[in-house]
């Protein structure tokens, strides 16, 4: 069995040479997937809160931000906790670019998956369950719920 810190290394190396892979030839920048992809996670966000999900300086998440709410992908809308703030959300045209994106990355990888076995495929859907387990806020509950476990 792979020690924890082993299996750490190894799964941040193949997690970034995954993402490259499938990020090759890409119709849209990296950036403007990640901050699609964390608006649509997260909901609408304050500049700063998308800056530090994102790990981006933010004047870096400012001119993002603002870049794709030129494009429509993205609009400022008030901030309900703070009638002086805004926040950033999605559009309808920015879920649709993202599902574009998406589709697009899967259209890359469908080859790949095809050439596989089915057993080769039930572990990458059982390791897919637990990578979204493990980035989940709160990882316990859905790691053991995705053991057949009552979280």
């Amino acid at each position: 069995m792979t020690a924890p810190t082993t299996l750490a290394v190894d799964l941040t190396a193949a997690t970034a040479r995954f993402v490259r892979f499938v990020r090759q030839g890409a119709q849209a920048s990296t950036a403007t997937w990640r901050a699609l992809a964390i608006l649509d996670q997260h909901g609408p966000l304050r500049v700063g809160d998308f800056a530090a999900f994102d790990q981006l300086t933010q004047p870096t998440a400012t001119a993002i931000l603002r870049r794709l709410g030129a494009e429509g992908a993205v609009e400022k809308v008030p901030d309900p906790a703070d009638g002086r703030a805004s926040l950033v959300a999605l559009t309808a045209a920015g879920r649709a670019r993202l599902a574009e994106l998406r589709a697009d990355n899967a259209a890359r990888l469908d080859p790949v998956l095809a050439a596989l076995d089915d057993d080769d495929l039930a572990v990458l859907a059982r390791a897919t369950e637990l990578l979204l387990a493990l980035t989940d806020p709160d990882p316990a509950p859905a790691i053991t719920a995705s053991k057949g476990t009552p979280a």
